[in-house]
């Protein structure tokens, strides 16, 4: 029974800090009157593909290239990055 109540004040403080980190511009910028300033516009726009070049150089990291199967998932990885500009897609 310790063992799982520790394990889920992990998870809750795992979700708590991931959704603080995650309301906080909302909180600045929440209001709809004033439009977003142009430089957070900017860095919402390249935000995804740098998070997804992160995650496919972290993945490959610690791979053995012995089929060619992770060489696939990274370029249909990138290509639905690049096609739909969605991170939810790629």
């Amino acid at each position: 029974m310790r063992d799982f109540a520790y394990m889920l004040g992990i998870v809750a403080v795992g979700f708590a800090l991931n959704f603080g980190l995650r309301a906080i511009p909302f909180g600045i910028f929440g209001s709809r009157k004033t439009p977003l300033p142009s430089w957070v516009q900017r860095f919402g726009e390249f935000i995804s593909p740098i998070i997804i070049a992160g995650l496919i150089v972290y993945s490959y990291s610690g791979l053995q290239w012995k089929t060619a199967w992770p060489y696939l998932a990274g370029a249909v990885t990138v290509g639905l990055q690049l096609w739909k500009h969605n991170p939810l897609a790629s």
